[in-house]
């Protein structure tokens, strides 16, 4: 999508800083351009051209170390209910896509789209997918922003979709709203964009644009009013807890921030996430969101869209938390994408090497770019025929099976076939 970030964070950064040829009927083929070497804001940038390292050795994250206190908060609100509860209580039907309602896409095996509501709406926005297991269900999270400037704010909500049988004919979901405790018994929305999600043991980690992280718990549910009372209502209100109608809060209960001593260049945005299970070390990848608009960034040197930078941020493999060493969180490695408009990650789980990985582009009206350190980038694109359009979040699957991701729609189309949203799956062998 489009993105135009306003500054309207500033309450949560408050909390955070107190006290501390475009055709064709295969995929393109760019050029081999063979620069390893770390870039400078001063190079110019080529599109397609291999991932390029980037020293980050000036970026840190620090924890809110809220997890206590936030769940704490909680509390009052009623008993914690997991995930596997909300599988079990899915109360609207995405029907499957069938040989003449999916998009185009090369690999393609499958996928559903939304109720027609959700397909329709314009106050709601799909960005990011992430999935897992919650028990015995396969569990697809798909993110949507508010898109209304006007007041409410209603901040971002989350899908929870059963994808454990495809064959069916639709596929299960609910909304969730996500919420931040503020206090014991009460809590507000969470005002992002939502467009990046990586879903680590209970944890679900949700990109913070301007800032860094934030940590949802899985296992911290909360069910609440839904009475007409709550309808246009946040938190506490008399004697129950409202979220616009919403019947299950996700609460955060921490979050990854970069220190406001940490300034541009160095200072990164966090766009969009992703899950890497590859290596010794499981990792959050986060990116860039960059184009040759509105919204450059500091690398870009004198090619605008290009410089957007992808990093990978260790997991503690025990607690699913990021790593910290003295107190905060360095990236294990980082590169430069030379990709306009990148607007998802994915590893190549068909590898074990963690130098490759997927990117999902809102250029060319929609676009899947396969990228790695030693080769130019391979190209599959909406307008020849061979992705969906406007691709947003990805998850590829660690048996390296599948590819998964979600559309935020094109013109507003309800058509899934020619840009309506819809969450699919690819073969990636088929795409390597």
């Amino acid at each position: 999508m489009f993105r135009s970030y306003p500054g309207y964070r500033n309450l949560f950064i408050a909390t955070c800083f107190a006290g501390v040829g475009l055709s064709g009927c295969g995929p393109e083929q760019e050029p081999v351009l063979a620069d390893e070497s770390p870039v400078t804001g001063a190079q110019a940038l080529t599109e397609g051209a291999p991932l390029t390292t980037h020293d980050a050795s000036c970026l840190q994250l620090q924890d809110q170390n809220t997890w206590s206190t936030y769940a704490s908060y909680m509390t009052p609100v009623g008993p914690a209910l997991g995930l596997s509860s909300i599988v079990q209580d899915l109360n609207r039907a995405g029907p499957m896509l069938t040989s003449t309602t999916h998009p185009p896409a090369v690999g393609y095996k499958g996928g559903f789209r939304w109720n027609d509501g959700d397909m329709s709406t314009t106050d709601w926005i799909p960005q990011a997918l992430t999935a897992g297991v919650s028990g015995s269900t396969n569990v697809a999270i798909v993110s949507w922003h508010y898109a209304p400037s006007t007041a409410p704010e209603k901040g971002v909500r989350i899908s929870v979709a059963d994808i454990s049988d495809m064959s069916l004919s639709a596929v299960n979901y609910r909304h969730i709203l996500l919420v931040r405790p503020t206090s014991s018994g009460n809590f507000t929305v969470v005002p992002e964009h939502g467009g990046g999600l990586a879903w680590f043991g209970n944890y679900l980690y949700m990109a913070d644009t301007s800032d860094g992280m934030r940590v949802f718990d899985l296992t911290q549910i909360r069910q609440v009013d839904t009475s007409t009372t709550c309808d246009t209502a946040i938190g506490k209100v008399g004697s129950v807890w409202c979220a616009y109608g919403y019947k299950y809060v996700l609460p955060q209960v921490s979050a990854y921030v970069q220190p406001s001593t940490i300034t541009s260049p160095c200072r990164t945005k966090f766009s969009f996430l992703g899950k890497d299970t590859r290596g010794t070390t499981d990792v959050v990848l986060s990116g860039e969101y960059c184009n040759n608009g509105d919204t450059p960034c500091p690398y870009d040197g004198s090619t605008p869209g290009l410089g957007g930078r992808l990093y990978r941020w260790p997991v503690d493999s025990t607690t699913y938390r990021l790593k910290t060493v003295s107190g905060v969180v360095k990236p294990e490695r980082a590169y430069i994408m030379n990709e306009p408009n990148v607007q998802g990650v994915a590893p190549i789980m068909t590898t074990t090497s963690t130098t490759s990985y997927w990117l999902s582009s809102t250029r060319y009206s929609g676009a899947l770019f396969k990228v790695s350190t030693s080769a130019s980038r391979t190209a599959y694109l909406s307008g020849s025929g061979q992705w969906a359009r406007m691709p947003e979040g990805m998850h590829a699957t660690g048996s390296g099976t599948n590819l998964w991701t979600v559309t935020e729609g094109y013109n507003g189309s309800t058509n899934p076939a020619t840009g309506g949203r819809v969450v699919f799956l690819a073969a990636q062998a088929s795409l390597d």
